[in-house]
Order: C-alpha cells, then structure tokens, then sequence
C-alpha cells in the first residue's frame, strides 16, 4: 500500500471561494479529511464543525475535547454544537441513527450558510458499500444502486474512493491520532452488523470489494444522472393543459416512464415499487388507481390525470434551502441581513410576516400540517390562542386549514403561513441577520 496511490483518489472538487465546512467527529475518516483539507487550502477558508449528540455520555465529552485540541493545535475555527438527540427522536417518533444524522446536517447546513460555502464529509468507500448493500436489502431499486453521491448541492464527498483501511494507513503515514466510537462494535444497529458480518466475507471473494463497489456506484450514479434528465424531458413533452399526454408516455421505453411517473407524483409523497408499477399499467392499459394522499390516478381521453387530492398531514424537518412537501408546495428558506428594519414602511407587509430573528432558531425546525390542540402565539398580540380559532377569525376556509404551514422548533410554533411570526421570534430588530421562509404554490 503507497501513500501517492491512495491520495490520487482522494477529490478536491471544492469552488474557488467560500469557506469549507468539514464535519469533524474525531474518528479516523473525518480527521485525516480534515487533514488533508488543511494541506490544500489552509485554515482560513476551513471551518470545523463538531455535532455532541448527547448520546454516549463521558465518550462524546472525550471526543469534543479532542476535537477542540485538535483543531486549537492548528488554527482552525472551530463550532461545537450540544443537541439532545434521544430527546428529539422521541419527540418526533425518529430512529436514533435517523434522527442523528438529519440534526448533524443541520448543522452544518446552519454553518455553511453563504452563497459559495460548501460542505465537506467524511464518508469513505467502505460507508458506499454499506449503503449499497442496505439499499439492495430494502428494495431501492436504480436510485439505490448509485449509493452515496460524491456530491449534491453544497456537499462533497473527498475520501468516498478510499477505504476505510486505506484512511487508517494515511492518518498512520501523517501521523494523526483520532478517536474511536464505542458504538461502532454494537451489532444492535444494522450498519454495524453488515461491517462486522458481511463485508468480511465478500471480501474473502474480493479483497478489492471497496475499490469495485466505488466503480459499480459510480458507474450508476452517471446512468441515473442521464435517466433523469431523459425523463425530465419526457414530462415535459408530455404534458397538457389537463394533465399528460397518454400518447407520448405510451412511445417511451418501461425504464423511463418508471422513472417520469416516480418523478411528476413525488408532490403526493414516497410512492412504494407497487404503486409505480400499477401507475404503469394505467398509462399503459387504462384504468385508475388511488394513491397514497387520496389522490386518484385516472386514464381518460389520451390523457393521464391525477385529481381530488385530499389534505395530506406531514411533519418534515427543514435541513436544506429547498424543501418540497408531500402536497405539492415547496418551502424556501434563506438568510438575510436587515438594515434598518424597524424603520421600514413596510414592516408589517407580507414580507416581515415571512421573517424571522435568526438568533432564535437554534436547532432544527420542522414543517408541518395543524393537529388537534395546537395553540398559537402571534406577534403583537401579547396572547396565546388555538390554531383553530386564529384560522376562525382570519376567515380561512375549513377545506383549505390542511394544507396550511406551520413551522415548529423544540415543541412551539414558531410561524404560520399568512399569519407570521410568534411573539418572541419576530425579526423585528434594526438591523441584523433574518431567516427569511417563502412558500411556492402547487409545483
């Protein structure tokens, strides 16, 4: 094993400007990422970013403190981030793992917050296998074959070419010490059983499994890349004023109407293999078929039509800029710094109504429907109200209270679309940094 060859795999595809978000755990992976991101562009454009999920107890108190010295040693900023996972899993009905991770994100989405940052992980080839190999258990179909992407959006993937023992002989070559997770011995979670049961023996087939599984992945990751531009273009040929063409989507090939049907009924929400499959036959058979959310799928007149959604209740945390929704909005999000807020004639338009003080969103907010017994405080009000009889005075229609937004954070409402702010996050200060929230009609 050379040093050169490995390193050749590694990826620096990172723009030219805006800092460099790296998650540092304090293991092996993250570490000598961290490392080698250092080597290249120097501690100013790099930010380290350290997530205790309140977890492991003493072990995460060892791991912070080696990440601190870590990165105190060489200069590098650092942002620590306490969050009480168990708490929020439990709360939101999430796996542990689930939960963990879409807050870990979170925070580094809440750090790279300018234009051009981006977001670097630590992820290696033998995490890909690992997800290749859940993906193939659970049925996932071509998506799942292209495993972990090497990028998407603002996040890159350096090290996902290099094996985990390969990490390992580069962090002993650069003489880098980390730190080892305790959990990662524990076959209680699948992940783990499938590093400690099954990986050793496909690499008693293939002692270059890693190495094959980046070739395999990557080779899909480019086929579904094209399969979605191809059917991208089909629902744009087909579409009418009423829906789709059943003409055009009848000339396409099985592969790419899979791929165009999965893609214009993702606003009702995750559709199962099945429901695909019979989404099929109806373009290419005739017939309906009632989808989950109530919608009805039906064939009429050389068209394909999807009608009488009904309200669909969800709940979804808000860990990216664009989020879309299981009833066809889509929730836009951004930073924005306010001058002279509290002066402008328009601080009570539309536009404050959809700010929010920043400061005060410190975890990790949800979108969701109204439920039963939500209460409200709307700013200005000085009182706290149901939901239900805030939409009572605001004559909002009953058929039309399901798809309203509200956004949620540890618990409290925190804004309702068309209502605005709660007391107390309001982005009514002079000047300073606001979370703006736009919500787009039915996409």
């Amino acid at each position: 094993m050379k040093a050169e060859e490995i390193l050749r795999k590694v990826r620096y595809d990172f723009p030219q400007t805006g800092a460099i978000v790296v998650g540092l755990s304090g293991g092996a992976d993250s570490t000598l990422l961290t490392h080698l991101l250092l080597e290249k562009y120097g501690a100013a454009r790099l930010h380290a970013v350290h997530v205790n999920h309140g977890i492991r107890g003493a072990e995460a108190g060892r791991d912070e403190r080696f990440v601190r010295d870590f990165c105190a040693v060489r200069g590098l900023r650092l942002t620590v981030f306490q969050r009480d996972v168990p708490r929020l899993a439990a709360e939101r009905r999430e796996g542990l793992e689930e939960c963990a991770r879409r807050v870990r994100y979170a925070c580094f989405a809440e750090t790279a917050a300018g234009e051009s940052d981006t977001i670097a992980t630590a992820h290696n080839a033998d995490d890909n296998a690992e997800t290749l190999l859940l993906n193939l258990a659970r049925g996932m179909g071509p998506r799942g074959a292209g495993g972990i992407p090497r990028r998407r959006d603002k996040l890159r993937r350096p090290l996902l070419g290099v094996s985990r023992a390969e990490v390992e002989f580069l962090c002993k070559v650069f003489h880098l010490d980390w730190v080892e997770d305790s959990t990662n011995a524990e076959e209680t979670y699948t992940r783990n059983r499938l590093r400690r049961r099954v990986l050793p023996e496909l690499r008693e087939i293939n002692p270059r499994l890693s190495d094959a599984v980046s070739r395999f992945t990557a080779s899909m990751a480019l086929e579904n890349d094209f399969m979605q531009a191809q059917a991208e273009a089909l629902l744009r040929a087909a579409r009418t004023a009423g829906g789709l063409s059943l003409p055009v989507l009848r000339a396409a090939h099985p592969a790419l109407l899979h791929r165009a049907l999965e893609i214009y009924l993702q606003p009702l929400g995750r559709m199962s293999y099945e429901h695909l499959l019979r989404a099929a036959d109806c373009v290419l058979c005739g017939g309906g078929l009632t989808l989950p959310g109530g919608a009805m799928l039906s064939v009429k007149q050389d068209t394909l039509t999807v009608m009488d959604v009904k309200p669909t209740s969800f709940t979804l945390p808000v860990t990216q800029a664009e989020t879309l929704l299981p009833n066809g909005k889509k929730l836009i999000v951004s930073r924005k710094f306010i001058k002279n807020g509290k002066n402008s004639p328009n601080v009570h338009n539309l536009l404050f109504k959809n700010r929010l003080d920043c400061d005060r969103i410190t975890g990790v907010p949800v979108i969701r429907t109204r439920r039963a017994g939500d209460r409200f405080a709307p700013y200005g009000r000085g009182v706290t109200k149901p939901v239900k009889k805030l939409f009572n005075e605001l004559r909002i229609p009953a058929a039309a209270r399901g798809a309203v937004l509200l956004l949620e954070l540890d618990g409290t409402i925190v804004w309702i679309e068309g209502v605005g702010p709660a007391e107390g996050f309001a982005a009514c200060f002079e000047e300073g940094w606001a979370l703006e929230i736009q919500v787009c009609g039915e996409t």
